[in-house]
C-alpha cells in the first residue's frame, strides 16, 4: 500500500476541510478527516538531541516492525528552519494514519508492548505533550510527502461571530483559486488540522485549527511566496479570510521521513 500522505490519504475532491467533534452537524457537508499526532518535547540537559533523535526513530522503526505496527503510518521529525526561536518544543514528532481504524489498532499496540519505547525516549527527552488531531484537505498533495520535505505551521482562530460555515465557504473558493494558479500538489499541499485532546488547556489559548502546507523544497517554498507577495495570492487570501480567522506567524520545518506504507 502507498499511502499519499497527510494531504493525500485524507483527499477531497474539489471541496476542502472538514469538522471535528465540536462542529455543527447541520452545516455544510464536509470530507471525511484522519487522525494525526503530534509529540513536542524538549532535550534533557547535555543531551545531542539530533543524534540521540536518529538513533530512536530507527529503534522506533525496528519496535514498529517486530511488533507488526504502523503499518499504514507516516512518521517525521521536524526540525525548525524559519521561526522567532520563541517555539517551546525542540523535538516535533508528526504522525498520521490512513483510517482511524489503524490508528486504534496501533495505539493499543503501543499501548501494550511500548514499554522498551518509552523507556528510550525518557532517556534524552523531557516535557513531553501529545496531542491527538483531524486532519483534512484543501489541496492534496502528491508523492513528495513520502520524502523528506518543508511542513509550514501557523495556529489561526475564528474571529467573532464567525464559524465552520464560513470557514468551508472560504475553503471552497480558495482551493479554486490555488487550482487557477497550477497549485495541483505536485509540489505543494494544504491542510487544516483541528485539535481533539491535549491542544494547549485554556479556551483563550487554544487554536480553531492550526494551518498546515506542505513544500516539495525550498524551490517549491520559495514559489509559493512569490505567488502570496508578487502575483497577488495574498490579497486573494485576505479577501477570502480575512473577516474569518486570524492566524499567527508561520513556522517552517524540515520535515525528515522516518516511516511510510
Amino acid at each position: 500500500m502507498k499511502l499519499k500522505t497527510i494531504f493525500g490519504a485524507i483527499c477531497i475532491a474539489a471541496a476542502p476541510a472538514a469538522l471535528s467533534d465540536n462542529h455543527a452537524s447541520d452545516g455544510p457537508a464536509w470530507s471525511t478527516g484522519a487522525p494525526l499526532e503530534i509529540y513536542g518535547c524538549s532535550f534533557k540537559e547535555g543531551i545531542d538531541g539530533y543524534e540521540q533523535s536518529q538513533k530512536f526513530a530507527a529503534s522506533w522503526n525496528k519496535w514498529a516492525d517486530d511488533n507488526d505496527a504502523f503499518g499504514s503510518h507516516v512518521a517525521q521529525l521536524m526540525w525548525s528552519e524559519f521561526s522567532d526561536g520563541q517555539y517551546p518544543t525542540e523535538f516535533t514528532w508528526l504522525g498520521y494514519w490512513d483510517s482511524y481504524a489503524s490508528a486504534g489498532k496501533d495505539m493499543d499496540i503501543r499501548s501494550a508492548n511500548g514499554d522498551e519505547m518509552y523507556a528510550e525516549a525518557n532517556k534524552f527527552l523531557g516535557n513531553c505533550a501529545h496531542s491527538d488531531w483531524g486532519a483534512w484537505v484543501l489541496v492534496q498533495a502528491g508523492d513528495f510527502t513520502n520524502e523528506n520535505h518543508l511542513t509550514e505551521f501557523a495556529d489561526c482562530v475564528y474571529r467573532e461571530g464567525k464559524n465552520d460555515d464560513d470557514l468551508y465557504a472560504a475553503n471552497v473558493a480558495y482551493a479554486k483559486v490555488l487550482a487557477d494558479r497550477g497549485f495541483t500538489g505536485e509540489a505543494m499541499g494544504m491542510a487544516q488540522l483541528w485539535p481533539r485532546a491535549g491542544a494547549p488547556a485554556g479556551i483563550g489559548n487554544s487554536p480553531s485549527f492550526k494551518w498546515v502546507i506542505g513544500h516539495a523544497n525550498f524551490a517549491a517554498y520559495s514559489n509559493f511566496t512569490d505567488e502570496l507577495w508578487n502575483k497577488g495570492l495574498s490579497r486573494d487570501f485576505f479577501r477570502l479570510y480575512g473577516d474569518i480567522v486570524q492566524c499567527d506567524s508561520n513556522r517552517v520545518y524540515h520535515s525528515q521521513v522516518i516511516r511510510t506504507p
